[in-house]
């Protein structure tokens, strides 16, 4: 597609174009570090939000939410119960992670450190008032992410919080537990064939294991579907200029990845480019490895976004300007200003916030009208845990 279409472009103008730039989400951010990692020659400047770099083991954390929600009848979480949960979360941590009191989304959920079991019916309540003992472990299991049964390696990172959602069409686990088969399973029959489909077949979405059938999949279709190297030296050495972005509360791909992906860049400054996915670990005051990093490549978290767009918190961004700014001016974004639009419909706006270079997050200043961007300031926040894989399922 991009050979010809510039191909196309070049003969329709009578010359070759200026520079070339790719902005994708989802599926298109995953193809955006393909091309970075792959096509390094391709683009000047690359826009990835949330993506799906880490193919393979995001569909197998769709077979395991699949499995979590349908482990028994009482597993599942019923209608209204995940507001019922998001409150919860907000009720004990908005304030405390660097966003305004008033926020209904988290700034930093890292912030947050809160147990489901708090929820747990007592005396006489009962669901959807509360969540019942099986409950409680569906949550649990949502929060710690998808793992080996046998040895415990975590496979792919849980989902932050705030991402609780009744929301269907924001792809979380309701609508997990609302589907016959798994979300996104389509590529396991490429695997295991149309048995895969068939409940007491060999190997089934409702006996995937997740131990013995993980390396399975990954020996056939991991060289060709998940972007997960680190070495973009030759992205890098022609100037070309990365952006990622995803929302703290996307409740289809964990937000923890992108900063994962990111964390490996810096990482391998240390050691080489490769496969390694050697995690970065902050240190206050000014770090070597991520300003070298953040030359060519930067991240931004934005607080209380679903997968891409839509949730509670400022969704709507333009990223691209940016880029395009760093490629040919020089300007390297700090800030990126998000609005949130009344019921997400412009023109009326709700309040504005920035999105900071990571690791600095948006901090409320304390006075002034926590709806404008202007009374945030973006600070350090080097140290906060985020969950990674095994080494052999990173970054």
């Amino acid at each position: 597609m991009t050979v010809r279409g510039k191909e196309i472009t070049g003969a329709f103008y009578q010359k070759h174009p200026h520079k070339a730039y790719f902005s994708g989400c989802s599926t298109g951010g995953q193809n955006a570090l393909m091309e970075a990692q792959r096509f390094p020659d391709d683009y000047d400047g690359i826009l990835a939000g949330a993506a799906a770099f880490n193919r393979t083991r995001l569909h197998i954390a769709a077979i395991s939410n699949w499995q979590n929600t349908h482990a028994t009848p009482g597993r599942f979480i019923q209608p209204a119960q995940m507001t019922l949960i998001n409150k919860a979360v907000l009720a004990q941590c908005v304030g405390h992670d660097g966003g305004a009191s008033t926020d209904q989304f988290l700034t930093d959920p890292r912030e947050c450190h809160f147990d489901p079991k708090v929820l747990q019916c007592k005396g006489g309540n009962a669901p959807p008032a509360c969540l019942t003992a099986e409950q409680v472990t569906t949550m649990e299991h949502y929060y710690d992410g998808t793992r080996d049964a046998v040895n415990g390696q975590l496979i792919n990172t849980g989902y932050e919080l705030g991402a609780e959602t009744d929301n269907v069409s924001a792809l979380g686990l309701v609508l997990a537990e609302q589907l016959p088969e798994p979300a996104f399973d389509g590529l396991f029959y490429w695997v295991f064939g149309q048995s895969f489909g068939f409940p007491g077949s060999p190997h089934n979405f409702q006996n995937f294991d997740f131990h013995r059938d993980v390396k399975t999949v990954d020996d056939q279709l991991e060289a060709v579907l998940n972007a997960t190297s680190t070495d973009i030296s030759d992205f890098r050495e022609h100037g070309g200029k990365l952006i990622m972005y995803h929302g703290w509360a996307d409740p289809l791909i964990p937000s923890p990845s992108s900063i994962n992906y990111f964390n490996a860049l810096v990482g391998d400054h240390d050691h080489g480019h490769g496969h390694g996915f050697e995690q970065a670990s902050f240190r206050p005051g000014k770090d070597p490895n991520l300003e070298r990093t953040q030359n060519y490549a930067r991240l931004f978290m934005v607080p209380g976004m679903y997968h891409c767009s839509g949730g509670p918190g400022p969704n709507t961004f333009d990223a691209l300007t940016p880029l395009v700014n760093w490629v040919e001016k020089g300007d390297a974004p700090e800030t990126i200003i998000a609005t949130k639009f009344v019921n997400d419909t412009p023109p009326a706006v709700q309040m504005t916030r920035p999105l900071c270079v990571f690791p600095k997050v948006a901090k409320y200043d304390g006075s002034g009208s926590s709806s404008s961007a202007a009374n945030f300031t973006c600070v350090p926040h080097e140290n906060e845990f985020n969950q990674t894989p095994a080494a052999k399922y990173g970054p």
